[in-house]
């Protein structure tokens, strides 16, 4: 008894192998989604509820649903009409719940339960599911809000307005409702932490505020406690400092570097069919390595444990659109894309003047303060590759193929300017990995085959058209969602 106890109570983890699946099918809030809506309509047929349910999540679960959080004396109305011309959400208010039921109850006096039905049958009802939806002056308080949990209202953004401090306690000292709203705020915030964003009113105007809340709305935010890790592909010219970052970036997140010069370098020493195959086409007159082979030789590397357990991060790969559509192609694909925009003339300039220490392999940049260039122990030293000729070739490489990668890459690239002081790129960077991934359709690497119609023979073993049995077995039920 005691070993069957002892085995119920181990932690079960989704296996590293398996969490590429999970993201790019987005499988872990679509499961939650259908696991929260089963269990708060609790359905007479749940084969049938699950069958509709998982149609709808599949139409419905990029519409946005935002809750706006803000201070009595700010605004709200008119930020959400400009989220409505941003982004086509509809804001909803609390008189339109009483418009819209003013037959039923000619008393404006509900309560919280009452507030959460009469909203869950307006957002049931359909009117606001291709537009997406903005609570503007509801929950009014912690009840209300898991009221509105209870019946299956969830949003996908709760935006918290911020005002400047001063402000806020000049407004207090004036307005007793702002002391209400201190009183109630942390209730609201315990309700919604898992999808809390605050934004800083500052200086800006309501327009710039409301145009910084659509960016956000339109950001998929990582469903709470689904798995992550990062599989970054940093895309940038020679002389852009992506090696050092990369490097920087593995250690700040405890990534794996991959620089695909290296394990390249690492399979052609292997006694393997690829290593040989590798060498091959090195002797025959430095014959470039197959893309086939090239993505190869990457994919064996990021399904070893180490890179599966702590994600990893890849540089010098992929270097044209074929290359990266590869990539994408491989069990593991990268989830984060991430291009160093720097001129690509100043970087031939910054990768002509770094050389190497031949005793440490470290680079350095003679143009630096900081060159260790009159230390006598240090032995400074070009790379084989560095010559003016390769790097040209190599430059203009990139400069023929950055666009068309950029066109492949679409809305899930992440541009970020490698210009200017190291520190300063290195914060770019790890604040471009802190935000959520960009919002967008996901990569496609190969159209779906055309199929002609009229090339399809009949079969006459071929199941017939289930809807031919519509009119003989009962309907289904038909549910409704939020």
């Amino acid at each position: 008894m005691s070993d069957f106890e002892g085995g119920t109570r181990q932690l079960l983890t989704i296996p590293p192998d398996f969490v590429p699946y999970i993201e790019k099918h987005r499988l872990y809030e679509f499961f939650y989604e259908l696991v929260t809506q089963l269990l708060i309509q609790q359905p007479e047929d749940p084969i049938i509820f699950t069958k509709q349910c998982v149609q709808h999540i599949v139409r419905k679960r990029d519409i946005p649903r935002v809750i706006l959080i803000a201070p009595p004396s700010f605004d709200k109305i008119t930020l959400a009409k400009i989220l409505q011309e941003e982004t086509g959400i509809c804001p909803v208010t609390l008189e339109d719940l009483y418009t819209l039921f003013s037959t039923e109850n000619t008393c404006r006096c509900y309560d919280a339960n009452e507030i959460a039905i009469r909203l869950k049958r307006m957002l049931m009802s359909g009117i606001l599911h291709e537009s997406g939806w903005a609570l503007v002056d509801i929950p009014r308080s912690k009840k209300e809000a898991r009221a509105m949990q209870r019946v299956g209202i969830i949003p996908t953004h709760v935006i918290q307005i911020v005002p400047p401090c001063a402000e806020d306690e000049i407004q207090e000292k004036k307005d007793a409702r702002q002391y209400d709203y201190k009183k109630t705020l942390q209730g609201l915030r315990e309700a919604y932490a898992n999808f809390l964003i605050e934004v800083e009113a500052g200086t800006k105007t309501i327009h710039g505020l409301g145009k910084d809340c659509a960016t956000l709305i339109k950001v998929r935010r990582k469903h709470y406690g689904a798995p992550s890790l990062f599989r970054i592909a940093l895309i940038g010219p020679q002389g852009s400092g992506r090696r050092s970052l990369a490097k920087h970036i593995s250690e700040r997140f405890n990534l794996v570097y991959v620089d695909f010069d290296n394990i390249l370098e690492q399979a052609c020493l292997r006694e393997t069919a690829l290593g040989e195959m590798l060498r091959l086409c090195e002797h025959k007159c430095k014959e470039k390595v197959k893309l086939e082979a090239r993505v190869q030789i990457i994919e064996q590397y990021v399904l070893e444990d180490d890179c599966l357990k702590r994600g990893w991060i890849l540089t010098g790969y992929p270097k044209t659109v074929e290359e990266f559509k590869l990539l994408d192609m491989i069990s593991t694909p990268p989830n984060r894309v991430i291009v160093l925009k720097m001129d690509v003339q100043m970087c031939g300039e910054s990768f002509l003047n770094r050389q190497c220490d031949i005793i440490t392999k470290s680079e350095h940049d003679l143009t630096s303060c900081e060159s260790p260039a009159t230390d006598p122990d240090c032995k400074l030293d070009v790379y084989s590759n560095d010559y003016k000729d390769v790097i040209e070739q190599d430059l203009r490489e990139y400069e023929e193929n950055i666009d068309a990668i950029m066109r492949y890459a679409g809305k899930t690239a992440s541009v970020i300017d490698a210009t200017g002081e190291k520190k300063c790129v290195r914060e770019r960077l790890e604040a471009c990995l802190m935000r959520p991934a960009p919002s967008a359709k996901p990569r496609v690497p190969q159209p779906p085959p055309m199929i002609d119609p009229m090339s399809i023979e009949f079969d006459p073993d071929d199941e017939p058209d289930p809807s031919i049995f519509d009119d003989i077995r009962a309907p289904e039920p038909k549910y409704s969602f939020i």
